[in-house]
């Protein structure tokens, strides 16, 4: 098999990921939650307050549906959602006229509006570290995916949108 062929195989197989991208939202979330119950430097105040229960409740209800929205929008343009599947569109509509990742946005959100709803701080300070693993091992290799897919048509559509926000 020829270094080009090899080339055009993965990508038919999608950009592939070292781990699931709400693997990564899920653990840092929970570690958060253990070190919060399970340390004595607990950095939330003794009685929840409702006030931040309620805001976080519409934060991860927004976050939720921002989600929900990226994935309706890829569905509707028939492009691989999962990252093991491939892309046969860039798409521009709906929430991705505003971000390149509406589904990584959404998550931010859910996460943020769940450690407010469980009075955590531990999953907000561990949040930098998510971020920072989900650009370096996901989004990098899926925007390199789609350069080499989509060539001038991705570079010009990430020129016009921003990564998150």
């Amino acid at each position: 098999m020829t270094e080009k062929t090899a080339a055009d195989a993965r990508a038919l197989e999608g950009p592939g990921t070292p781990f699931p991208p709400l693997l990564l939202f899920t653990l840092g979330f929970l570690i958060g939650l253990w070190i919060d119950n399970g340390v004595a430097l607990a950095l939330r105040p003794a009685q929840p307050d409702a006030m931040w229960a309620a805001a976080g409740a519409v934060l991860a209800m927004s976050g939720a549906a921002l989600f929900a929205w990226g994935l309706w929008t890829f569905a509707q343009a028939r492009t691989g959602i999962m990252l093991q599947h491939a892309a046969t569109s860039v798409v521009t509509q709906g929430p991705y006229r505003w971000t390149r990742n509406p589904m990584y946005v959404g998550c931010v959100l859910l996460y943020v509006g769940a450690s407010l709803v469980f009075n955590s701080l531990w999953p907000i300070l561990l949040l930098p570290a998510v971020i920072v693993l989900l650009n370096d091992h996901i989004i990098a290799r899926e925007e390199q995916y789609m350069r080499t897919m989509f060539g001038d048509a991705y570079e010009a559509y990430c020129r016009r949108v921003r990564r998150w926000v």
